[in-house]
């Protein structure tokens, strides 16, 4: 039996945000005579689980639809958020050894290459973006392009990382944006998206470079690069377009 300013300790969350629990019928308490509010073990149980869901991003109103299944759809759902946050774990692993690296590096003045450097980040979350693809592009292309990559989720980062290393290295070199080498790294760019994508017209291409920079979170993760990379890599395009309209 805990009463509920244990359970509060226990959980972290307020005695006002479980008492809000109650009045929406999403884990109410037992009473005692006095009218004190405690809870069993299997009400912390299901505590528990609601706080997973909370943490996995449902609304509370989802929570408590998702409480209604049966226990073995609820243990079926938290198998594969499992294997999910197992995932984000070796991602963040990974991210960890990198700053390890780069901190060891700093203190000793070791060189790291630029892919230890970005050992860990992800150019673009496909499900994250598909809706404002769909917007822009129809959703028959954004289809198109999911059943291309399918399967090759990893092969297609990893391939747009590396064009966006190399981006990033000329750039460090100090080589112009608009030089042969950063023109043919676009051209590898655009074959790329035509590969794993779309049949990519070169005006569109062209747009996909604009949005690089005018697209604040597109930016952002081109930035991880190195700052500044979007509008180096926005200004390649453009002079490779130019080169072949």
């Amino acid at each position: 039996m805990y009463l509920i300013k244990k359970a509060s300790e226990l959980s972290g969350l307020s005695v006002r945000t479980l008492r809000h629990y109650e009045s929406i019928g999403l884990l109410i308490p037992k009473k005692k005579d006095n009218g004190y509010r405690y809870y069993t073990e299997k009400d912390m149980s299901k505590l528990q689980i609601i706080l997973f869901y909370k943490y996995l991003g449902f609304s509370l109103e989802e929570i408590k639809n998702l409480l209604i299944e049966d226990s073995d759809k609820i243990l079926s759902k938290l198998k594969q958020q499992l294997i999910l946050m197992n995932k984000e774990k070796d991602r963040l692993l990974t991210l960890i050894n990198t700053l390890e690296k780069t901190i060891i590096s700093e203190e000793r003045r070791i060189n790291m290459t630029i892919e230890e450097k970005f050992n860990g980040f992800t150019y673009q979350d496909n499900q994250k973006y598909k809706q404002e693809a769909i917007d822009k592009y129809g959703e028959e292309v954004v289809e198109q392009a999911i059943s291309k990559q399918k399967g090759k989720e990893q092969e297609v980062v990893d391939e747009f990382n590396k064009i966006f290393f190399a981006f990033s290295k000329n750039m460090s070199d100090g080589l112009s944006a608009v030089s042969k080498e950063n023109v043919d790294l676009a051209e590898q760019l655009h074959k790329c998206i035509c590969k794993y994508a779309f049949d990519c017209k070169i005006d569109v291409f062209s747009s996909i470079g604009y949005g690089y920079v005018q697209n604040e979170e597109f930016k952002n993760n081109l930035d991880k690069f190195g700052n500044g990379t979007a509008q180096y890599v926005c200004d390649s395009i453009q002079q490779y377009v130019t080169l072949n309209e």
